[in-house]
């Protein structure tokens, strides 16, 4: 595109050489009465001429000086739109240039968000997994603590069992060697009554020589009967001891039975009562852990999950664990963290059903929907 400055030369010189081409018309036109005169025209005529030549040529240097104004006007005028048009196509470079200036710098910002926000993510997936793997070895060592309790109460019922049985034997071996010696006293003291009555009757045949013979016999048969009455008396009474200690055996064996019965008929009366507790306790201890279980984003509706809670004294968990699955384990892990994050919970007032979650856990029904 051309400069304005170099129009306007161009346009003034155009003007220069059409006023140089004007005047050499003219100076012709001066030297043309000369050989006219030779011709011998009139002299008046010449000079009419001269003017009219010189009004057309004035004429047309007024309509070429009209046109070349014009044409320079319409010059600088297109030149002007030409202008005006770069100065809009500047200014709309300029402004897309600033819009796209703007999307970057945008676009860097979003791309500085996004990483934050992704390593934000990266931190918290990081804590998850510390917490997962941190309750995962609660959980473990919790059910390592249980596996030794409950080895320790197998022991212990075996070692109860064993004393049991030895108490059973030591006092069957009581009455057996009770028995034997009950038997060997009476024994003893029939063969001492024997023995003191061969004795005296040794020492009244030896008095009594002559007498023997005439009553020997009726001695033999009163011994003889004595003898008999002896040991029907020490078999009446060994009867009798047997029928004793039969009959308080049987009263100790009956007693036993009624007491027996009168513990399991307390026991079930005390089962049903902590039954009843921890029913109440266990719907009280869904509602506070639903208060306290965030939704996994992708958990499916109508989900259950059972879970046994065992809690140490102050209602703080000992030990979670899933007994049956709802079948999503992201479910399942988000019931457990609402446990752990519920506690301390709050204990029964009933020593018994409290003493029961401590030692042996509660089962939850986990249906939060």
């Amino acid at each position: 595109m051309k400069h304005p400055i170099v129009q306007t030369l161009l346009a003034g010189g155009t003007s220069t050489i059409l006023h140089i081409l004007l005047f050499l018309l003219l100076i012709f036109s001066f030297d043309m009465p000369t050989d006219i005169r030779q011709f011998g025209q009139p002299e008046v005529e010449i000079v009419q001429a001269t003017v009219v030549d010189e009004d057309l040529v004035l004429e047309e240097m007024a309509r070429l000086q009209e046109a070349e104004e014009k044409k320079r006007a319409a010059e600088e005028e297109r030149q002007q739109k030409l202008d005006e048009q770069l100065e809009k196509t500047q200014d709309e470079l300029a402004r897309k240039e600033q819009e796209f200036l703007d999307m970057q710098e945008r676009a860097k910002l979003d791309a500085e968000k996004l990483k934050q926000e992704a390593e934000l993510e990266q931190q918290r997936l990081k804590e998850l997994e510390q917490q997962r793997i941190e309750q995962e070895e609660a959980r473990k060592q919790a059910e390592l603590e249980r596996q030794q309790a409950e080895q320790a109460k197998q022991k212990a019922e075996a070692e109860r069992k064993a004393a049991e049985e030895a108490k059973q034997r030591a006092e069957a071996e009581r009455l057996a060697a009770e028995k034997a010696r009950e038997e060997a006293v009476a024994k003893r003291k029939a063969e001492e009554e024997a023995r003191r009555k061969a004795e005296e009757e040794a020492k009244r045949k030896a008095e009594e020589e002559a007498k023997r013979k005439a009553e020997e016999e009726a001695k033999r048969k009163a011994a003889e009967a004595e003898a008999k009455r002896k040991a029907a008396e020490a078999e009446a009474k060994r009867k009798a001891e047997a029928e004793r200690l039969a009959a308080e055996k049987s009263r100790a064996e009956a007693e036993q039975a009624l007491q027996r019965q009168l513990d399991a008929e307390a026991e079930q009366r005390k089962q049903k009562r902590i039954a009843g507790v921890l029913d109440t306790y266990g719907l009280q201890i869904q509602q506070r852990i639903t208060r306290y279980w965030t939704k996994p984003a992708n958990a499916e509706a109508g989900l259950l999950v059972t879970l046994e809670v065992k809690l140490i004294p102050g209602g703080d968990i000992r030990s979670v664990r899933v007994i049956k699955s709802s079948g999503s384990e992201i479910f399942d892990r988000s019931a457990e963290n609402a446990v752990y994050k519920a506690a301390p919970m709050p204990m029964p007032s009933d020593p018994d059903a409290a003493q029961k979650i401590i030692s042996e856990g509660i089962e939850i029904y986990f249906k939060p929907e």
